[in-house]
C-alpha cells in the first residue's frame, strides 16, 4: 500500500514539474517619441493565468536635430536604466496574449540620476518552438531630469530556456 501511494506521489510530482511554463530571455529595440532609440533585455518568469513578472535593463539613446552635423555629437543623449514590471494578462488568444505592463524603473541619463514609472502594452505571438514574437507600445514618465516622457514602439523575441 504504501509503495502504491508513494509511486502516485512521485508521479503527479513529474507530471506537475513537467507542466510548469518556462522563463524566457526578452530582448527588444524599437524607436520612442522623441527621438530616441532603445534596446531592451530582460528575463520573465512566468505566473499563472497568464500573468508574468519581468526584471529588464535599457540602453537608449536620445539625439538632437540641431546638433546632428556636429561629429560625435550623436550619442552625446544617452541613458539607461533598469525595473521590474508586472504584466497582467487582458486577452488570451489561440496563439497570443495581450498584457498590461506596470512598474518602477531607476536609472540615469548624461550622469542625471532619475526614477519612474511604466506603463504600457504588450502583444506577443508564440511560435511553435516555443519563441515568441512581442510588440510592445511603451509608455515612460520619468521623474529628476529633462527626458520626462518617452513613448514609442518596440519590436522583440523571447526566448525560453
Amino acid at each position: 500500500m504504501r509503495k502504491k501511494i508513494l509511486f502516485t506521489a512521485a508521479l503527479i510530482a513529474l507530471v506537475c514539474t513537467g507542466l510548469h511554463a518556462q522563463n524566457k530571455l526578452t530582448v527588444n529595440a524599437g524607436f520612442q517619441f522623441p527621438s530616441t532609440l532603445n534596446a531592451t533585455i530582460g528575463y520573465e518568469h512566468p505566473l499563472s493565468y497568464g500573468h508574468a513578472v519581468e526584471i529588464y535593463g535599457e540602453i537608449g539613446n536620445r539625439w538632437r536635430q540641431s546638433n546632428d552635423s556636429i561629429p560625435g555629437n550623436f550619442w552625446k543623449g544617452y541613458y539607461w536604466d533598469g525595473g521590474i514590471v508586472y504584466k497582467h494578462r487582458l486577452v488570451r488568444f489561440k496563439n497570443g496574449m495581450l498584457r498590461f505592463r506596470f512598474g518602477p524603473q531607476f536609472g540615469a541619463s548624461q550622469r542625471e540620476f532619475f526614477f519612474g514609472v511604466e506603463g504600457s502594452f504588450e502583444y506577443s505571438y508564440v511560435f511553435q518552438n516555443g519563441w515568441e514574437f512581442s510588440l510592445t507600445q511603451k509608455n515612460n514618465v520619468n521623474f529628476l531630469h529633462g527626458d520626462t516622457f518617452r513613448n514609442g514602439l518596440l519590436v522583440g523575441m523571447k526566448i525560453p530556456f
